[in-house]
């Protein structure tokens, strides 16, 4: 059996993790021994610490002294973490059942990179992580936002940073969540996204679920202007990173030609739409041309498939039976 270790960034995430880590804490009860609770304080203002060390203090905690951004704190997370097996939960998560056996069963399996949750939203109907199967549409992935709650086990574009499971060695081998990501968003894709260029797969596991609260960190619920800011915050952390991910990812010249190709017109059509964060994600990029073009040569000497090859093996695998992925689910 792999041991198992529940990995949580957090930043100013108090009053959240009082909300939520009860409940992770139950859900690490699941495997015999337990699973151990590592929080990632992320350079909080907040008292997280020592709320922590005086209320849990079976969890243990990493405090960073200087704040890392969201890949970062897994980095360190994961570096301190003692198990083989690491689940990363997003601090505003909770599990709606049992989780931690079908995700664990999948990564007895080498060709399996990661696991990827069914998450739904707080009102535990709505699907907010399903299962994502993409394609390739002049240069860029189509599909981007589409969710499928599919319901049985099966193969997904990428796993969710929100709620996913590696192996911790292959997490760190591959240097883990790309940095230049910091604060957030995309990094979860770009790793999925490596890992299927290296032969390797991302599994949908639907009977492993939790519950979202949603955008607690980036976006908070309340708070007018504070909330406003934070969601012109999160679109243009979207768009920026999506430029570095294409930049630094794409790889195969017939491809990274067909997005140079159409990239005039999706700006001149986000100039006329005064889509501000698009073309300041853009100008940002746009200045770190040579790092990502760097990065780009690294991911070259490590993939052994092309950018159209990984969607049609993707579109290939998806439409397999899913009884073999169950039984290795089942493996735990």
């Amino acid at each position: 059996m792999l041991s198992v270790e529940i990995v949580i960034p957090s930043w100013n995430g108090q009053a959240i993790l009082a909300q939520c880590l009860p409940s992770v804490l139950e859900c690490a009860r699941e495997v015999n021994p337990p699973a151990r609770v590592t929080v990632v304080d992320d350079a909080s203002t907040d008292d997280t610490v020592e709320w922590l060390w005086r209320n849990h203090p079976e969890v243990n905690v990493v405090a960073l002294h200087l704040r890392r951004g969201f890949p970062g704190a897994v980095n360190e997370g994961v570096r301190a973490a003692q198990a083989e097996v690491v689940l990363l939960l997003n601090n505003d998560m909770i599990p709606h059942g049992t989780v931690l056996g079908p995700l664990i069963g999948h990564l007895a399996d080498p060709a399996v990179a990661a696991v990827s949750a069914r998450v739904l939203k707080w009102d535990a109907k709505t699907i907010d992580v399903g299962r994502r199967i993409r394609h390739l549409d002049r240069g860029e992935i189509a599909g981007v936002g589409h969710n499928e709650d599919f319901p049985e086990v099966s193969y997904t574009f990428f796993a969710s940073g929100g709620a996913m499971a590696f192996r911790r060695s292959l997490f760190l081998e591959t240097g883990g969540f790309d940095e230049i990501y910091s604060p957030g968003y995309v990094e979860d894709t770009d790793f999925s996204y490596r890992m299927w260029k290296r032969g390797l797969q991302i599994i949908w596991e639907p009977r492993s679920t939790f519950l979202h609260m949603g955008s607690a960190t980036f976006a908070p619920r309340k708070g007018g202007l504070a909330r406003l800011f934070g969601l012109f915050r999160v679109r243009y952390l979207s768009n920026r990173n999506a430029f570095y991910f294409y930049w630094k990812n794409l790889t195969e010249e017939s491809v990274r030609r067909e997005y140079w190709r159409n990239l005039p017109r999706r700006a001149t059509r986000a100039v006329r739409s005064g889509d501000i964060c698009y073309l300041a994600g853009l100008l940002r990029a746009a200045t770190m041309c040579r790092r990502l073009a760097r990065r780009r040569r690294d991911e070259m000497r490590e993939a052994v498939l092309s950018d159209t090859a990984v969607f049609e093996h993707l579109q290939h695998l998806s439409r397999l039976p899913s009884g073999i992925l169950e039984h290795a689910g089942n493996q735990h």
